[in-house]
């Protein structure tokens, strides 16, 4: 006996895509999402810019204040004024010019110097290669030009060496250094005390501000430094001061 034949039952009708509200819902879903993406990358990368700014300018300021520390530590301050100076920027915009005589220990007395007595200075200047960029800049001179100089009272003509153009005596210690502060600090003690404070900037901060004249460009220059400019302070107790014999 043959078996029967039973056909297959008929399938419902199926739709195997998606319908056009569905493929714009999904569209505008995912176009959200990558605004959401975007927006956080681009949070992350301006933060990051803005860490490696920080960075560079405590970086800069941090190395010069250290100098500056270890040159004060050795001071030769007299009652002589000119043996320690401190006088305002002559623009009136970078703060202080610090200037004194230094007498390394042996074993800190670099092999160039002549003598025991040096002459060292810190100021702010513009670069002479790159114009509108601010540094920190040491002068540092030794050997039989101190010596006269001091002995004839003329210690003043030697600080006024100091400049970037003289390679001969003025060093770069740190870039894109805004501002150089030093002041003495109210101390019941007998030593004295200052107080010495470093503004530095980012190189790309530094870049954009030169980028054009200050007055075309002032409400901006003031928005991008209070937003980037840091400043670094420490605290450095002088040698006792030194007494003269008479007649000197």
């Amino acid at each position: 006996m043959s078996k029967r034949f039973i056909p297959p039952k008929k399938l419902k009708n199926s739709h195997g895509g998606f319908t056009l509200l569905e493929l714009m819902i999904s569209s505008v879903i995912l176009a959200f999402i990558m605004i959401i993406l975007v927006g956080m990358a681009d949070g992350a990368s301006r933060i990051w810019r803005d860490g490696g700014r920080r960075r560079e300018a405590s970086r800069e300021a941090r190395a010069g204040l250290e100098m500056i520390t270890e040159d004060l530590h050795s001071a030769v301050i007299t009652t002589n004024p000119t043996t320690f100076q401190i006088t305002k920027d002559i623009e009136g915009e970078s703060g202080s010019r610090l200037f004194f005589l230094v007498s390394h220990p042996g074993e800190k007395r670099s092999i160039s110097n002549e003598g025991d007595l040096c002459a060292t200075g810190y100021f702010i200047a513009a670069d002479p290669l790159e114009p509108g960029m601010r540094n920190l800049y040491r002068f540092h001179a030794s050997g039989s030009l101190v010596a006269k100089s001091f002995e004839k009272d003329r210690l003043k003509e030697l600080y006024a060496m100091a400049s970037p153009k003289n390679t001969a005596t003025t060093e770069l210690i740190a870039r894109h250094i805004e501002q150089l502060e030093v002041r003495l600090v109210d101390n019941a003690s007998s030593s004295d005390v200052l107080m010495i404070s470093v503004s530095a900037i980012g190189g790309e901060t530094a870049l954009i501000l030169a980028s054009s004249p200050k007055d075309s460009s002032k409400e901006r220059n003031q928005r991008l430094l209070r937003q980037h400019l840091q400043r670094f302070s420490t605290i450095v107790r002088l040698p006792p001061l030194r007494k003269l014999p008479s007649g000197s």
